[in-house]
């Protein structure tokens, strides 16, 4: 479903030129859950970015299903591949209703059927018709997530980009999401492509999983051997270090236990 051959981004600075990504190389087949991990700056993000023709492409190829990217993108295009922010405090129009963030898309995408088709996609993540006519500053954050993925999911695309879309979250909250987008994937038979610097919230979805540092794709591996630690880039092997966390261990002060 997404193919993605030696893609550089490059952007114009007041120094020169900078690659945010460089010669990156990856494919997702249809109804894969597909993960890029890496710390922030790492190129993640700006990959979503390049496909979905918001961020200029300097060079390689890409191609979602029939689409090429690169190419003029006609509306079917818009349709097929949606993408779901990771800030859903900025990604909902601040003056539109909940229905009108809904109804927009559809109105866009000459779809009709609109009063039945919003009601079932707010129903689909777990929210009633009462939220049809608040404001996003009337809602929870994981609220407004669930509103953003509804929006993105009402057109009925085939791949869904996640940009983050738990880490503005509580982790109660983060869960919630989580098995949302596990079950929608499930039911739907979607293409999903996730971006996290959480190897653990990656795991959660993903099949497989890119590691990104300093914009290049330093290893992939399926998340069977990642749980394995069957790891061959020391970079690699301290994301899942520093998802596992720190150890305590107590120690004798003074004749008090403390921790170190």
């Amino acid at each position: 479903m997404i193919d993605v051959d030696a893609l550089t981004v490059r952007f114009k600075t007041r120094t020169g030129r900078f690659d945010a990504v460089h010669e990156a190389s990856f494919h997702v087949g249809e109804g894969e859950v597909f993960g890029l991990v890496g710390e922030s700056g790492s190129g993640k993000s700006t990959i979503l970015r390049a496909l979905t023709g918001l961020a200029p492409i300097a060079g390689g190829h890409m191609k979602i299903g029939s689409h090429v990217l690169g190419e003029k993108l006609d509306r079917s295009f818009r349709r097929d591949v949606q993408m779901v922010f990771q800030d859903p405090y900025g990604s909902l129009h601040p003056r539109f209703t909940i229905d009108q963030s809904l109804r927009e898309p559809l109105t866009i995408n000459g779809i009709g059927g609109q009063e039945e088709r919003i009601v079932d996609a707010l129903r689909e993540v777990g929210l009633g018709p009462s939220y049809r006519f608040r404001y996003p500053h009337q809602l929870s954050g994981g609220q407004r997530q669930r509103v953003a993925i509804a929006r993105a999911l009402i057109v009925e695309p085939r791949v869904l980009l996640l940009d983050e879309p738990t880490s503005a979250l509580d982790v109660s909250v983060q869960a919630e999401i989580l098995n949302l987008l596990r079950r929608l994937h499930r039911e739907r038979n979607l293409t999903m492509m996730l971006v996290s610097h959480n190897l653990a919230v990656v795991g959660f979805l993903c099949s497989r999983v890119a590691v990104m540092r300093n914009g290049e794709i330093v290893e992939q591996r399926d998340i069977a051997s990642i749980r394995a630690q069957q790891i061959e880039h020391e970079y690699t092997r301290s994301l899942l270090l520093a998802t596992t966390g720190y150890r305590r261990k107590s120690v004798a002060v003074d004749g008090a236990d403390a921790l170190s």
